[in-house]
C-alpha cells in the first residue's frame, strides 16, 4: 500500500500522554489502527441512518411529493 506523509497537530499534553503507552517508531501504525478503527465507526453509523431515513414512511412521502415537481418545467438554473 503507498504511504503519504502528513503532518497533524495535536495537543502537547495528547503527546505526552501517547508516548506513555506507545514508542516513537509505533506512533504512524498506532494512529492509523485508530483512524481505520473511527472510520469503520463512522461509516456503520452512516449506513444505520441510511436505513433509518429509508423506513421513514413521512419522510418518503414528502420526497415523492418533491419527486412529482421534477418534471413541472420549471427550470431554476435558466430562469
Amino acid at each position: 500500500m503507498k504511504k503519504i506523509s502528513i503532518t497533524l497537530t495535536f495537543p502537547e499534553s495528547l503527546i505526552k500522554h501517547l508516548h506513555l503507552y506507545i514508542s516513537q517508531g509505533q506512533i504512524s501504525k498506532f494512529v492509523t489502527q485508530m483512524v481505520t478503527n473511527g472510520l469503520g465507526a463512522e461509516k456503520q453509523k452512516l449506513a444505520k441512518e441510511f436505513q433509518e431515513a429509508h423506513q421513514d414512511s413521512e419522510r418518503n412521502a414528502e420526497i415523492e411529493i418533491w419527486n412529482a415537481l421534477i418534471g413541472d418545467g420549471i427550470d431554476i438554473a435558466n430562469p
